[in-house]
């Protein structure tokens, strides 16, 4: 395998896939845990509906589902605090000809893929082969693998993405130089090690 891209999840960053849940790294323990309504652990797939992400010319195109933000319930947690999910899951659909995000690297987050129906390539490092895509296949990508995926297929590749959910993830966008962090996007430039400290 090659080296990495990422998970959308639908808090806005300005960048899809690197949305994240609006919930506190630490949720306070319902008092009501024998009130909790249905839907808070479980929900239909169906009733979750499609989000576009379209870069501005177009080029990176996806619809999501981010099923598993539709569950809101909390962990039950002996001292009165629970941590936040330590995962995320997502439906992506991609049409013919679409990518779903710029190349690019984790340095925390794994993602695990399982294609459910069409046909595509998970773009990687620049000289290492695009991974084939088709129904059935589980893909495995740890931090550090540039990646992303592509649908040259002739109908919609559609996955679940699961992700795990660090808290200081960074990313790296290998084709623009580019970093994302704490929900800025920025360049890096060199610098003199005392520069502007004395």
């Amino acid at each position: 395998m090659g080296r990495w891209c990422g998970a959308s999840w639908p808090v806005r960053t300005g960048v899809p896939h690197m949305r994240r849940p609006t919930r506190a790294p630490y949720l306070t323990l319902r008092e009501d845990v024998a009130g909790m309504e249905e839907a808070e652990v479980r929900r239909n797939e169906a009733a979750v509906d499609w989000h576009l992400d379209r870069s501005p010319k177009g080029d990176f195109e996806s619809y999501n589902r981010s099923v598993s933000l539709e569950l809101t319930a909390e962990a039950r947690h002996p001292h009165g605090r629970a941590k936040a999910r330590p995962f995320e899951v997502e439906l992506v659909r991609l049409a013919p000809g679409k990518t779903n995000c710029p190349r690019h690297a984790h340095s925390m987050q794994w993602e695990y893929y399982i294609v459910i129906s069409g046909r595509g390539r998970m773009l990687q490092q620049d000289g290492d082969e695009p991974i084939p895509m088709e129904p059935g296949d589980h893909l495995i990508q740890p931090p550090g693998w540039v990646h992303t995926v592509q649908n040259d297929g002739a109908d919609d590749l559609r996955y679940y993405v699961i992700a795990d959910n660090p808290v200081d993830e960074t990313c790296f966008y290998p084709d623009s130089g580019k970093w994302y962090a704490a929900g800025r996007v920025f360049r890096m430039t060199n610098a003199d090690y005392f520069d502007g400290e004395e």
